[in-house]
């Protein structure tokens, strides 16, 4: 081949490659950015996903709080209507608001749960608990409703259950609850029982929940753990809740690693059998389970025993002023001195000024928050080994474990039920302050007795709540009502319609 021929071949090859080189050059550089976008658009999506669950996380605390709060209003002077009333059409209105209450409650915790596990934000935090103290709030908290449906309740703990396990108590709790509620709710009649052992070879531990209810058909089984999924509507049309329980249940399971199953003969009955690991930190058997519950319900709270501490000094620390009323009215029977204060700064005041045997710190306040005030109370030793007891209106995960850590003594969430809030007087009060019933009953023999006379239920129950515990009040509506108690007994005092004591 001729020489200028080859190299002017050569130097259109050179050339082609050299076109192809920059076009390389150019797809490179293309390729570069778009290698450098993507990474920037997935940080982008990465950053706008944790900012939308921040964002629906505050949501639902903000929402949490703003619920809870007017339920706590409800739940509780509807209790406190309860006391106060003689008068039995109002009772059973005010029994119907509370049951209502309580089943929106449950609602409210269902969706503000589920929302938590679809956001990513539930998390288990494991933690060192007694057993058998679960097992002993699942009875306190379950054979009550049993057995106001006249069903027959069986808790059966295994007595080798070791003594110390470690896992997220609450979400067991939770577990066990749902479980044991859903048999009572679909059992008409019959029995509920409940099974709990531990396998040590595993530590699991292993909860087994057999009712004699209604039964499922086969063909629902596999939609029994659906959100929102009611089985057989028509059927269960009168039995309330949203059809969440079950469903928060099994991813609460199987974000511990555990296993739920279900049998059930339709029209029979069924079995829930959940198995979660719990691992063991004091291998000592529990024994005795009956023992047990007997001799704690012995300890904290005398069966017939009411709270009487007129000595006893509480500070209630809210920012909302139904909430002191709710509490207050609560406790209004106790006797107990109440000093009550709306922000962190005029709690610290209170604490500069007296001594307190009990606080009541809500944790989320404007400026100053329950956190942030209990470090200045312990900063500055404001209330040395005085129990200070969080009150919140937040849903959160492992709420009870996060304010021990805080450094508060316990906590009460909101709606304050009076049983919870008698319990933790019981607990925490000075036990030399808290009176015998042979010392309420000679309080109350000293007591001035007067005599109300009223037609209206209204204007009898505001004077009750006037008169207090500080007289011994007998309430009637007309003067013959009021000449067949004189007949009989001697008084101090007469209030009549107008309002005037005589």
């Amino acid at each position: 081949m001729d020489k200028d021929v080859r190299i002017k071949e050569l130097e259109k090859e050179n050339h082609i490659l050299k076109r192809e080189y920059l076009r390389l050059q150019q797809d490179l550089s293309m390729l570069s950015n778009l290698n450098d976008y993507a990474s920037r658009l997935r940080k982008f999506n990465e950053e706008k996903v944790v900012a939308a669950n921040n964002a629906k996380s505050n949501f639902l605390a903000n929402m949490s709080h703003e619920i809870r709060t007017p339920m706590n209003a409800i739940i509780g002077m509807d209790e406190i209507i309860l006391r106060e009333t003689t008068d039995n059409n109002v009772i059973k209105h005010a029994l119907d608001i509370r049951s209502a209450g309580k089943t929106l409650l449950s609602i409210i915790n269902d969706i503000l749960d589920l929302s938590k596990i679809e956001s990513g934000k539930m998390e288990i935090i494991p933690v060192k608990y007694d057993s058998s103290e679960i097992f002993m709030d699942i009875v306190n908290m379950t054979m009550k409703r049993a057995n106001d449906k006249g069903l027959v309740y069986e808790m059966n703990v295994d007595g080798d259950i070791p003594t110390t396990l470690y896992g997220d108590e609450i979400r067991v709790r939770q577990i066990m609850l749902n479980i044991i509620n859903n048999a009572i709710k679909y059992t008409e009649e019959g029995k509920v029982s409940v099974d709990a052992s531990y396998d040590r070879s595993q530590e699991k531990l292993i909860i087994r929940v057999t009712d004699s209810g209604i039964g499922i058909r086969d063909e629902d089984l596999k939609k029994l753990f659906d959100s929102f999924s009611r089985l057989e509507e028509t059927r269960n049309r009168n039995i309330e809740g949203t059809g969440l329980g079950l469903n928060i249940t099994k991813q609460l399971v199987d974000m511990m690693e555990g296993k739920i199953s279900v049998s059930s003969k339709y029209g029979s009955g069924t079995v829930f059998t959940v198995s979660i690991v719990q691992k063991c930190i004091d291998p000592s058997p529990i024994g005795d389970f009956g023992q047990r519950l007997e001799k704690a319900a012995a300890e904290n709270m005398p069966k017939g025993m009411k709270l009487y501490a007129p000595d006893a000094r509480i500070l209630i620390v809210d920012d909302n002023e139904m909430n002191h009323e709710v509490i207050t009215g609560l406790i209004s029977n106790t006797r107990i001195q109440v000093t009550n204060a709306m922000s962190g700064p005029q709690c610290l005041e209170c604490l500069h000024e007296n001594s307190f045997d009990m606080i009541f710190l809500d944790q989320m306040m404007p400026g100053l928050s329950g956190t942030s005030t209990l470090k200045v109370i312990k900063d500055e030793n404001l209330a040395e080994n005085v129990p200070v007891i969080a009150l919140t209106a937040d849903a959160i995960v492992g709420a009870r474990d996060m304010y021990l850590r805080e450094g508060f003594t316990d906590y009460l969430s909101k709606p304050v039920m009076y049983e919870e809030l008698e319990a933790a007087l019981f607990k925490y009060l000075p036990k030399d302050k808290i009176y015998t019933d042979a010392h309420m009953e000679q309080d109350a023999d000293s007591a001035p007795v007067v005599l109300v006379i009223n037609d209206s239920t209204a204007a009898l129950s505001q004077v009750r709540r006037f008169l207090g515990d500080g007289c011994r009040g007998v309430f009637v509506r007309n003067d013959e009502q009021a000449r067949k108690y004189l007949k009989d007994h001697t008084i101090d005092y007469v209030i009549r319609d107008g309002g005037s004591m005589t």
